[in-house]
């Protein structure tokens, strides 16, 4: 009776290749997920110098109280083409978003100041202008 070995079966060579090639395959999956995940490590932040266009864009004038408010405390986070862009809407809307800026973004309004700049908006671009 003859025992076989793996070098006296058939293939053996061929499956020999298999096998290092699929092992190679695994080593260098390995190697190159242990790469990447140096590129996720974390490194130090570093300040960017963000230089933003100078605003050219001016809202409605009126002589209303609120559209100096409007030009000191909205353009902080928007720009004019921002404001001038959007749709008429009523006054209980535009008092809304600006309540809703203080409350829920964080806007530094002066209590004093929502009530002004929500009447400015809603009489110069709501849909209840006069």
């Amino acid at each position: 009776m003859t025992i076989s070995t793996p070098s006296t079966l058939p293939h053996s060579a061929a499956r020999s290749r298999q096998v290092a090639s699929a092992r190679s395959v695994r080593t260098s999956l390995a190697v190159g997920l242990l790469l990447g995940l140096g590129f996720l490590a974390p490194r130090p932040a570093q300040a960017l110098d963000i230089k933003l266009p100078q605003e050219t864009g001016q809202l409605k004038a009126s002589t209303l109280a609120g559209h100096q408010a409007a030009s000191a405390w909205c353009v902080m986070c928007h720009s004019i083409d921002y404001v001038n862009s959007q749709p008429p809407m009523p006054a209980a809307f535009w008092s809304a978003e600006v309540t809703k800026m203080v409350k829920v973004y964080g806007a530094p309004i002066p209590e004093d100041q929502v009530k002004l700049i929500s009447e400015y908006l809603g009489k110069t671009y709501g849909n209840d202008q006069k």
